[in-house]
């Protein structure tokens, strides 16, 4: 059984003990007036108490339960309260989705912690209002951060439900498109818009994942066929890095959802390629080099069929995106002038957002090495050089990377300075500091802007994994 699901049986359990009651938190009683006998509720309250934190049975058994101010009756709402939330988190499919090697179930554990010490100061408090004022400040500190916490595993959630939304989306599409279904193009510009959206508010990139056997964002999820996903995937990372490029293009700049929507359509005819192909850690036989290098011209063909009105410079984009300058690109072997610009832009978002994406034969670089290698595509005639150097506004590290320092801090990156013109600028980024040197992380963010300190700078970008373990237990939103 997975972390995650034993904590949503064991919340899950805990909140059926109380619901079971009228009210599982006892009313806020004055302190002057005992009762003459303990109620049945009261009794059921202490005993789920004793159960959810796991405490021996008590010496005397009909020992009543602290008689509660009206305040820490309050703040044991809250604790009901965020009890439910925790409950509802755990609840999550995309929650229970998650594996070992993600931060969120680490970080919800040690909220149910927290949640806990909370239940054990209430079953602790003394009858004196005085004394129980003091405990309810200790109480209330505590109770304010597992808001907190809760609050940052929701919105991690709502991430990951939005990516998910947004594969699933386009999944749907090429999955339609492929079985001759009614589909409308107007998903695909919908998913450009929000794209769009991202991009102009300055979002990090984030870029998405999927297996190519991948058929569900969790269980019980709609059911898509394999591949759909893992090239759903791909082609929204790819719109991602156009959406930030074309405010930098004459071209495009002031009609940037045509090249949008073309990096979501461009592999749509990567959909029939068999998922054990596109899984292989080996190198491709010939035969299977040659299916997959179909997609380009299969892909632009379905759009032309599908969607006539598509003709002109986004089907012809589609149909060359794996052209090269220097004519040893596919299908047709063009080169130079004979290359569609949008086909060209496309090409270098591609090989630059592949690049950071974990593949069976590879694990995934970091956004600098993905920008070298472009640039060194570009020197050989393997990329357009023009649209290779708008890469450079993304920076070596785009926001939202996490990164390590030449002094070994860890932080992520905030905010760039785009100057072609200072080759200093795309290594002395603003960054948001959260760990230092040895580990540790800080109680708060340092922010550094190594372009204006002019020492130091980033010295790698940092493996998901690794960033997981130094950021995970503060911030699992980040990695």
């Amino acid at each position: 059984m997975s972390a995650a699901h034993g904590l949503l049986d064991r919340i899950s359990a805990f909140r059926i003990r109380l619901d079971a009651l009228p009210d599982p938190i006892p009313e806020a009683e004055a302190v002057d007036d005992a009762p003459p006998a303990l109620s049945a509720e009261v009794v059921a309250f202490r005993e789920s108490v004793r159960r959810l934190v796991g405490a021996p049975p008590p010496a005397e058994p009909d020992a009543p339960l602290p008689k509660f101010t009206d305040r820490a009756h309050a703040l044991l709402a809250d604790a009901k309260t965020a009890l439910d939330r925790q409950r509802a988190i755990a609840g999550d499919p995309h929650f229970a989705a998650t594996d070992s090697t993600d931060a969120l179930p680490r970080y919800h554990r040690a909220t149910v912690a927290m949640l806990d010490s909370v239940v054990r100061m209430a079953r602790g408090f003394p009858n004196s209002p005085s004394e129980q004022l003091k405990l309810c400040d200790g109480l209330e500190a505590l109770l304010a951060a597992v808001r907190d916490r809760l609050a940052v595993q929701e919105a991690a959630l709502a991430h990951r439900r939005a990516d998910a939304d947004r594969v699933d989306r386009l999944a749907g599409f090429f999955a339609a498109l492929h079985t001759h279904q009614t589909v409308a193009i107007e998903t695909v510009v919908a998913l450009a818009e929000d794209v769009l959206a991202d991009a102009r508010a300055a979002k990090p990139i984030r870029f998405l994942a999927a297996h190519p056997h991948s058929t569900g964002a969790h269980a019980g999820a709609p059911v898509l066929p394999a591949p759909a996903r893992f090239v759903a995937a791909h082609a929204l990372n790819v719109a991602q890095v156009v959406a930030r490029l074309t405010p930098y293009d004459y071209e495009w700049a002031a009609r940037p959802l045509t090249p949008v929507v073309a990096a979501l359509l461009m592999d749509c005819g990567m959909a029939v390629v068999p998922p054990d192909v596109l899984a292989k850690a080996e190198a491709l036989t010939a035969d299977e080099r040659r299916v997959v290098e179909a997609h380009a011209k299969y892909g632009a063909e379905l759009l032309l069929w599908r969607f006539p009105n598509l003709a002109g410079p986004l089907v012809a984009a589609v149909a060359a995106h794996h052209e090269r300058p220097d004519g040893t690109g596919y299908p047709n072997a063009l080169k130079g002038t004979d290359l569609p610009p949008l086909a060209q832009l496309l090409r270098v978002a591609d090989v630059y957002a592949a690049m950071q994406e974990d593949r069976a034969h590879r694990p995934a670089s970091d956004s600098r090495a993905a920008l070298t290698e472009v640039l060194l595509l570009a020197e050989r005639g393997h990329a357009d050089k023009d649209f290779a150097e708008q890469l450079l506004n993304l920076a070596y590290y785009p926001v939202g990377a996490v990164v390590e320092l030449t002094d070994g801090r860890v932080g992520t990156i905030v905010a760039n300075h785009p100057d072609r013109v200072d080759p200093r600028s795309p290594a002395r980024p603003v960054v948001a500091v959260l760990v230092d040197a040895s580990g540790a992380a800080l109680v708060r963010p340092e922010y550094l802007d190594l372009y204006a300190a002019g020492t130091g700078s980033v010295l790698r970008g940092v493996p998901t994994a690794k960033a997981r373990e130094l950021l995970g237990d503060r911030y699992p939103d980040l990695v």
